[in-house]
């Protein structure tokens, strides 16, 4: 594209990032899983607005990079649980749970899984009644398994991450959120703006992943807020 400018190395408010223009509408901050930063913004963003972003999240960049090598090492270190005592666990766990979504699943408990997962504690497949673990939520606080094999079940009933859903676990685990903490800093824990939306999760490699909302206005943009997640 021949509006796109080669990439620079910037620094603000103490944090060097690598930066690039894109047809994008948003500036995106992503710290990476080695803990160096990047950010794209659009053709027209202005750098000083693209500065006092990055600037004004320092604090929190640190920490999602403390987090995300922190995360590094954990991956390096074998797993303390054998295969077999964390589905031992789960089972243990989703027997507890299965009565809540009895009906849901027709009275048939779904197929539990274990296996190694660098991404997510948990995923599961409405269409095979199934559901596969992280080995590694074997070594979380029960609190924290509880939640996530929860977190699972409800996506029997609903299979997105929308308001609908977080009802659905509020309903059976109105702790969830403080649960949900226990899993730090492995998994997300987003960190959003007090006047901004609720955070809208997803995926994106393994980092923390932040969106400067920009639409425009005129010839100029405006922020209309902005959302900083971090994922495992």
């Amino acid at each position: 594209m021949k509006n796109k400018e080669p990439a620079q190395y910037r620094a603000a408010g103490g944090v060097r990032y690598e930066f690039k223009r894109k047809r994008v509408k948003n500036i995106n901050l992503r710290v990476r899983a080695d803990g160096s930063v990047a950010v794209s913004a659009p053709l027209g963003a202005p750098l000083a607005q693209v500065d006092a972003f990055v600037a004004g999240r320092a604090r929190w960049i640190e920490a999602a990079r403390v987090r995300a090598l922190a995360r590094g090492e954990e991956e390096q270190r074998p797993c303390s649980v054998s295969r077999e005592d964390a589905l031992a666990l789960f089972t243990q766990v989703s027997d507890a749970v299965f009565p809540l979504f009895a009906q849901v699943l027709n009275g048939q408990r779904p197929v539990l899984k274990v296996r190694q997962m660098k991404t997510r504690w948990g995923v599961c497949v409405p269409a095979k009644r199934q559901i596969t673990f992280s080995l590694r939520l074997a070594e979380k606080p029960r609190a924290a398994v509880e939640y996530v094999v929860l977190h699972e079940y409800a996506h029997f009933v609903r299979a997105d991450h929308s308001p609908a859903f977080w009802a659905v676990v509020a309903r059976y685990m109105p702790d969830y959120k403080a649960r949900r903490r226990l899993l730090a800093p492995s998994v997300q824990g987003g960190m959003e703006s007090p006047e901004g939306p609720p955070p809208i999760l997803k995926r994106k490699n393994g980092a923390l992943f932040a969106v400067l909302v920009l639409p425009a206005q005129g010839r100029g943009f405006k922020m209309a807020g902005y959302m900083i997640y971090y994922y495992s």
